[in-house]
């Protein structure tokens, strides 16, 4: 069983394993989400990919950065307080609490971008989908009867697997805030117990 000292360390560690996979899982996602519109006329097959979307190309930005940082550094470090039994994150860097404060200082920039990343792929993925819904594909009369369900399914799958892209960012973005929230609260009981230790 884990001890009280070693359990905020080790809550990080977990915490930022989970941000590191659901990068990685964000990341193949949206590598992955291609789209081929085959036209029945002469015209050769248009291809659709991440990189057509300035939004995808920035979700896929964010998730690489995220990526690295993650794995660089702040996994690192979590994995050496670990180690050492440490109750504060940041005691492998020189235990300094101003080294504690900056880290956190990082992950909440750092969750902000995610969070910013995942809103910009869920934002456009929302808009599109919704007119291809209400437009193209109306049932009503209202769209283009001569577009096949193939092409329907097709589509609703390329912007479906670009929301499951940018969820699992958003879940990455509150695994961050988690161990921000922690971070922060293994530094206030700290300053207290010095304040108590000084009365």
């Amino acid at each position: 069983m884990a001890s009280k000292t070693s359990l905020p360390s080790a809550s990080i560690l977990i915490l930022r394993l989970l941000t590191l996979a659901f990068l990685t899982a964000s990341l193949a996602i949206i590598t992955a989400d291609k789209l081929t519109v085959v036209d029945d006329g002469d015209d050769p097959p248009q291809r659709l990919t991440f990189k057509d979307v300035h939004a995808y190309r920035y979700l896929l930005a964010v998730a690489v950065i995220g990526c690295a940082y993650t794995l660089l550094l702040q996994l690192p470090l979590a994995a050496a307080a670990v180690a050492r039994r440490s109750k504060r994150l940041a005691t492998s860097a020189g235990g300094d609490d101003d080294v504690v404060l900056l880290l956190a200082l990082a992950d909440v920039a750092f969750a902000m971008m995610l969070v910013a990343g995942a809103a910009a792929g869920l934002g456009f993925t929302h808009d599109v989908k919704r007119y291809f819904d209400r437009v193209v594909f109306a049932g009503d009369g209202g769209g283009w009867p001569e577009v096949d369900r193939r092409l329907h399914r097709d589509i609703d799958r390329f912007f479906d697997m670009a929301y499951a892209s940018a969820g699992l960012m958003l879940a990455a973005a509150a695994c961050t805030a988690v161990v921000v929230v922690i971070s922060v609260y293994s530094l206030v009981v700290k300053c207290d117990q010095c304040h108590d230790d000084e009365a």
